[in-house]
């Protein structure tokens, strides 16, 4: 994200940078994929248990988007809002490249809450995975640049 943020012609959000690389992809004819890992089913499986209050869901958030930015290239972005949809856009990365990322992720990310909760189950992060130019690709990344909005 740093050389992101270094581009004055591109606004910070994750949501223009969806836009931009789209737009970019299209225009080049290259790959572009966007991977979102939903954590909801995570919180509320231990909501009751370890996450009582936002303040702990958001520190959980953190703590995943940590262990993401860990694990994927430096030119990859990771979304940067309070969702419990954590999106991370791929420049240049097909859909099969796309696949294999979201299976070493998951693997990844599933260790890492059985390790932040204390407890040997397995967690299921679903992943939504979005490509351009796979077929509905563009409209498909468009509609979570939307998701990806921020709000104030």
């Amino acid at each position: 994200m740093e050389n992101f943020k270094k581009q004055p012609h591109i606004a910070g959000d994750f949501s223009s940078r969806i836009s931009y690389e789209l737009k970019r992809a299209e225009r080049y004819r290259i790959f572009v994929s966007l991977l979102v890992f939903n954590f909801q089913p995570v919180l509320e499986k231990v909501a009751d248990r370890n996450l009582k209050s936002q303040e702990d869901k958001d520190s959980f958030l953190q703590a995943v988007k940590s262990v993401i930015r860990g694990s994927v290239r430096e030119v990859d972005s990771v979304s940067n809002s309070s969702l419990v949809k954590v999106g991370i856009l791929c420049p240049e990365t097909s859909r099969q490249g796309a696949e294999a990322a979201a299976r070493r992720l998951q693997d990844s990310l599933s260790h890492f809450c059985a390790d932040f909760f204390g407890n040997g189950n397995d967690f299921l992060i679903p992943v939504e995975i979005s490509s351009f130019p796979d077929a509905a690709g563009a409209r498909s990344l468009a509609s979570y640049s939307d998701e990806f909005t921020p709000t104030n």
